[in-house]
């Protein structure tokens, strides 16, 4: 029996491989193309298209990335075709992570249980991102909040519910992440500690 779970893994490589491969032609094309141009203005045009030519292809994201939908090939955390199907964790160290499957993953990998726990391995690991990033969206607008209260240019009823809305806006999934992974979350940053000032 194939293992779909090892087979991705080896195709992985071969696109990360074709990835690089890609990038150092791309290089190579840019590199001989200034070196072509010798006008110090079309050095400065050339220059930015490069770095971002460069941040674009190292940002580019394997099969173990999340998408937007948190997930991977065999499964999402949002239910998005063809991952329809709904599963919770029970072989991962944190419980009862919802996910969805494909109607494939049913029949095949859901039916094995050292897959199904690999599979709900990447789900734990996908959820904790998941739950790391949202933490991090929730931080940044209350802390906007928090200093739109401050400003000068606004009146005292303004700032009044802008303080309100700030004290009033829970970190709720950075108590779930500290809940569900307390590893992943250092003390000094934790919310319940802030909380219980």
């Amino acid at each position: 029996v194939k293992n779909p779970i090892m087979s991705s893994h080896s195709q992985g490589r071969r696109n990360l491989l074709l990835i690089l491969i890609r990038f150092i032609v791309s290089i190579i094309g840019i590199i001989l193309l200034l070196v072509r141009v010798s006008s110090v203005l079309t050095m400065r045009v050339f220059i930015p298209l490069l770095l971002i030519l460069i941040l674009s292809f190292v940002n580019m994201g394997g099969e173990d990335d999340a998408g937007a939908t948190g997930g991977s090939r065999y499964f999402s955390l949002t239910p998005v075709q063809p991952h329809t199907n709904p599963l919770a964790t029970k072989l991962a160290t944190v419980k009862d992570i919802p996910y969805y499957v494909s109607d494939q993953f049913l029949r095949t990998v859901a039916r094995d249980r050292y897959q199904l726990s690999q599979v709900e391995r990447m789900v734990e690991r996908s959820y904790e991102r998941y739950l790391s990033d949202e933490c991090k969206s929730q931080k940044v607008y209350k802390r906007k909040l928090e200093l739109l209260s401050v400003k000068s240019k606004i009146t005292e009823a303004e700032r009044e519910n802008l303080m309100r809305k700030s004290r009033g806006f829970d970190l709720t999934r950075c108590l779930e992440l500290e809940d569900l992974f307390p590893r992943s979350v250092p003390v000094k940053d934790r919310v319940l500690g802030e909380m219980d000032l």
